[in-house]
């Protein structure tokens, strides 16, 4: 459900629901990210949200808020505290993922960086004894947040530099019955001879489409299996990146092949042996 006053703020300078699906990425992440290495509290750039400008059409500023609205702002705005210095928040969208996976997302904008968003909420959560999991993505953004076990729920605050303002995305939803029901994996998209375990997550949206992949390999170390993949994709007129190494003992990589774009990333699988893929990746439709 994306909300009327939602989709006609104006301060919303992207289009809203598409941006919500990379607040979902980044919880697809960090709910693989507690499965595989509960209680590390360590984590690395699964998505970055795409650069887009378009505009959304300005409201009223007395707009009232339905109970729906009201709702979602308590399902979100419950697990962090107010940001000074911001705009009145706004619900944004709810349970767009399916059943079974709850989800809602609230907005403010601030004429603070990201980065003085992200640090605030850090120093927040640290002070109530949380262990942050947190990702930058340079100046235009990235995301703070950590995972409930008592809820099974992940909690994020995610940033978006836009037109001189920080917009802010206030999210809390559960995604672990979204990889209980994997998809297939696109027969466009290669992955690695003998993935096993493979779970398939699609979000498909008017303009775009997201895929997240995630599975394991019984060979190697992560270096050798990325020089493999590397050269599959290559093969298949994929272009792609320089691998650089991430923690925790992995390396990861770019991605790109006519309209679509992502990161693939491998790293040593726990408990092993082993090695665990995780690849995210957006597709653009193309205009006839």
């Amino acid at each position: 459900m994306l909300t009327a006053s939602a989709a006609s703020r104006p301060a919303v300078r992207i289009p809203a629901l598409l941006f919500s699906v990379a607040v979902a990425g980044s919880l697809i992440g960090f709910t693989w990210e507690h499965a595989v290495y509960r209680g590390s509290g360590g984590t690395q750039e699964e998505w970055s949200p795409p650069d887009l400008t378009t505009e959304v059409a300005a409201s009223p500023r007395g707009w009232v808020r339905t109970p729906a609205e009201e709702a979602i702002l308590q399902r979100t705005l419950v697990h962090f505290p107010p940001y000074p210095k911001a705009s009145r928040p706004e619900a944004l969208a709810a349970d767009y993922l399916g059943p079974g996976a709850p989800m809602a997302v609230a907005w403010f904008s601030t004429e603070d960086s990201p980065k003085q968003v992200l640090e605030h909420y850090a120093q927040a959560l640290l002070a109530k004894g949380f262990p942050v999991l947190r990702q930058s993505h340079g100046e235009n953004g990235g995301y703070v947040g950590y995972w409930s076990p008592a809820t099974e729920e992940v909690r994020l605050v995610s940033t978006l530099a836009q037109g001189g303002e920080t917009l802010v995305f206030v999210s809390a939803g559960q995604v672990g019955p979204m990889l209980e029901r994997a998809a297939a994996v696109p027969e466009w998209l290669p992955v690695p001879p003998g993935l096993q375990e493979t779970r398939t997550v699609n979000f498909h949206l008017e303009g775009a489409s997201h895929h997240v992949v995630t599975g394991w390999l019984q060979e190697g170390a992560p270096d050798a299996a990325a020089e493999r993949y590397l050269a599959q994709l290559r093969a298949k007129g994929w272009t792609v990146g320089t691998p650089e190494p991430v923690a925790p003992s992995g390396v990861a990589f770019e991605v790109v092949r006519d309209t679509v774009s992502g990161r693939a990333l491998l790293r040593e699988r726990a408990p092993g042996p082993g090695v665990e893929l995780h690849l995210t990746l957006l597709r653009r439709s193309v205009a006839p």
